[in-house]
């Protein structure tokens, strides 16, 4: 126990003694840990928005009105043997008439200019997939020859144009923001490892003579290397608690500001319900990065 905490303390003074190049080694650390927690947010934030509006959009499937009951139900029967039907509900003339009304009452031009053409709506399937970003067995089943004479010729499903377009930049723009967020993790992490690679290299260089009089009088390989990877492994520890208080900072004031263009609901949820989680992961993950760029160092300078 004592010579445990005698590497403890060769560590610590080993990282105060460097003082320049600790402090440059650990403001790196958190800055790359700092964007680990961020773009692990940001894919929890994203994936939760695109859920939120994902589960909003309804497949409007629109029928002449000389479908009979009978063709409806084969319908609906082929639509959910494609499997990626959650719900599915029939809308009737007069019921699509009814929505239309009460979605457009605070309009009274566009329920005149209804009632003028004779409240002349289809009807409708309405169809809530089980994933909205996978709509081809569906569409694979609308577009069957069989079922073309029960269209509407002239509304075709929303599934095709301006909502499948919006469904696809959505997913676009949320997986482009999650790789970069990985990509820049990587980055970051490799910087660091190098970053920290030279200074515990540096630091080899200015204990030369220690190190080679604890040789002398006998010391183990590990209470001579103890101290590098202790004094790398704090770099991680201290960048770890710096970027986990900022991280919480930003984004318990920043996340209601912009609450209307992404759901931190969720996110903000986790967040405080998980705080030691998600300390306790930076803080393994920044003695992962210290540790192991020690011990490359003293695998090709500490030569024992």
């Amino acid at each position: 126990m004592l010579q445990f905490w005698r590497i403890l303390h060769g560590g610590i003074r080993n990282f105060l003694r460097n003082a320049w190049l600790s402090t440059a080694a650990t403001a790196v650390m958190t800055v790359t840990l700092i964007i680990v927690i961020v773009s692990f947010i940001s894919s929890l934030a994203l994936t939760a928005t695109i859920k939120g509006v994902t589960d909003k959009i309804d497949v409007s499937i629109f029928l002449n009105n000389n479908t009979t009951p009978d063709q409806v139900a084969a319908f609906e029967a082929a639509l959910k043997s494609s499997g990626n039907v959650a719900s599915l509900m029939y809308v009737s003339p007069d019921q699509a008439v009814a929505n239309y009304k009460n979605q457009n009452k605070d309009k009274p031009s566009l329920i005149q200019a209804l009632d003028t053409a004779g409240n002349v709506l289809p009807s409708s399937i309405e169809v809530k997939a089980i994933d909205p970003k996978h709509l081809d067995a569906i569409e694979a089943v609308v577009s069957q020859q069989a079922n073309q004479s029960l269209l509407d010729p002239t509304a075709p499903p929303s599934y095709t144009g301006g909502r499948k377009e919006t469904i696809d930049r959505i997913v676009h723009f949320a997986n482009f923001f999650k790789t970069a967020g990985l990509a820049a993790s990587i980055v970051f992490v490799v910087i660091s490892t190098l970053i920290i690679f030279n200074t515990i290299r540096m630091a080899i260089f200015t204990r030369r003579d220690e190190i080679e009089i604890m040789k002398l009088v006998g010391a183990t390989k590990w209470f001579i290397r103890g101290p590098f990877i202790f004094e790398a492994a704090l770099y991680g520890i201290i960048a770890a608690i710096v970027a986990v208080t900022f991280s919480y900072l930003v984004l318990l004031s920043s996340a209601p500001k912009v609450a209307s263009y992404i759901d931190f609901g969720s996110t903000i949820s986790f967040f405080q319900s998980y705080p030691f989680v998600i300390l306790g992961g930076e803080l393994l993950l920044g003695i992962i990065i210290g540790a192991v760029s020690s011990i490359l160092a003293m695998s090709r300078y500490l030569k024992l």
